[in-house]
């Protein structure tokens, strides 16, 4: 028999009763606790948190939570949907807890508010290291040396197919005033939370496989809070945008912020409707260079025509003054030359006095050795001639 002894003992369900008021009397206020969300999940309207605290990346501590549903209205309020971009697993957080025991569920922490500073400013440090190790390695102009075509008319399109953006996007090159067409497939992707690097990465991959059918990549989504963005501020994912083959616009609809994504981008518009009209712009901007360049050679042409005219009406000009002085030396040539004749015609010398003497046959006798003893001549004077019997 063993033996029989006067400890006092309690049941479990007692024990944890007794804890549940000493907890209740000792821990009336709410307290502020910073700690990293290791896992959340939800269950008829309350989201269930698994919260704990890490040293030297070992777990030191562990405590479940929860936000009951009346809490999680008053939250939302509060912090509006970037509430969903801070519940995020490995997210560090300051929150406002009560501290609850139950006989049955044990200890449990009801959160009751949110400080979103603290998980922005985490994230702000993270996204400034990341920004310096991007620029360090010299990917922020990477994207921007691709070579690419004179036009884009060929897109792939990353967003979410319910992404107001997408629709804002689309809406503005169908319906462009230019009558411009543009060739668009949709690779779907989350374009808010943790999720957004390895859909974004997953679809550019997609795209690369393909890069002869496309001109660009253009990344979308509808405007946003702060958190809401945070997905492109991932490492990974700038190195996948900037080491793209093809030219990547971004218009992630925030007029204020600016994401590493878009330090990367070939172009980063403020909105996804401006990220369309610069690809409106940018065919315009072609198609005006066209029609000013088929002006230039239209202008160019008319002023080399009229060179020509010029040049030929200074020939005809030079020719004809060639030709008149070619005629005015023809006549006087043949003035001298008439003037010659006229002075070596028999004629003008006889009218000078000078005689000419001939034989019958009419061969001039130059000398008078010419001359036979008997024979007729005749004696040519101005006026006539006369017989001259020798002999």
């Amino acid at each position: 028999m063993p033996e029989e002894t006067n400890k006092p003992t309690f049941s479990l369900f007692e024990l944890n009763e007794h804890l549940k008021r000493v907890v209740a009397f000792n821990m009336r206020e709410t307290l502020w606790i910073n700690c990293e969300i290791a896992d959340v999940g939800t269950s008829k309207g309350n989201v269930y948190i698994s919260l704990v605290e890490r040293n030297d990346f070992k777990i030191s501590a562990r405590a479940e939570g929860v936000i009951w549903g009346r809490s999680l209205d008053k939250i939302t309020k509060k912090v509006g949907d970037s509430l969903w971009s801070i519940l995020q697993v490995g997210r560090q957080v300051l929150l406002c807890v009560q501290v609850e025991f139950h006989e049955y569920f044990g200890m449990k922490l009801s959160i009751k508010d949110i400080d979103p500073t603290v998980t922005i400013g985490q994230l702000e440090l993270k996204r400034l290291q990341t920004q310096k190790k991007l620029q360090a390695e010299q990917f922020t102009e990477l994207n921007i040396q691709v070579p690419t075509n004179l036009v884009w008319q060929r897109i792939a399109v990353i967003s979410s197919s319910t992404a107001a953006g997408l629709q804002d996007f689309l809406q503005q090159i169908k319906t462009n005033p230019h009558q411009y067409h543009f060739q668009y497939e949709l690779f779907e992707a989350v374009v808010q939370g943790v999720n957004v690097p390895r859909d974004v990465m997953q679809q550019i991959e997609k795209i690369e496989a393909r890069k002869e059918d496309f001109d660009c990549i253009v990344i979308v989504r509808g405007g946003g809070a702060r958190l809401d963005l945070m997905g492109f501020d991932d490492y990974d994912l700038c190195v996948a945008l900037a080491t793209c083959e093809l030219p990547v616009i971004t218009g992630i609809g925030h007029d204020i912020d600016e994401t590493l994504a878009d330090l990367v981008a070939y172009k980063t518009l403020k909105t996804p409707t401006a990220a369309a009209d610069y690809l409106i712009h940018r065919i315009l901007n072609f198609e005006s260079a066209i029609v000013q360049t088929a002006l230039d050679i239209k202008s160019l042409a008319i002023q080399k025509i009229r060179a020509a005219y010029n040049k030929v009406d200074l020939l005809e000009a030079q020719i004809k003054q060639a030709a008149t002085q070619q005629l005015r030396s023809g006549h006087q040539n043949l003035d001298a030359i008439e003037e010659k004749l006229r002075l070596l015609n028999p004629q003008t010398i006889l009218a000078r006095g000078f005689s000419i003497v001939t034989n019958e046959a009419g061969t001039l006798m130059k000398s008078v050795d010419d001359l036979e003893e008997e024979g007729t001549y005749y004696l040519h004077l101005k006026d006539g001639k006369v017989a001259i019997k020798l002999g």
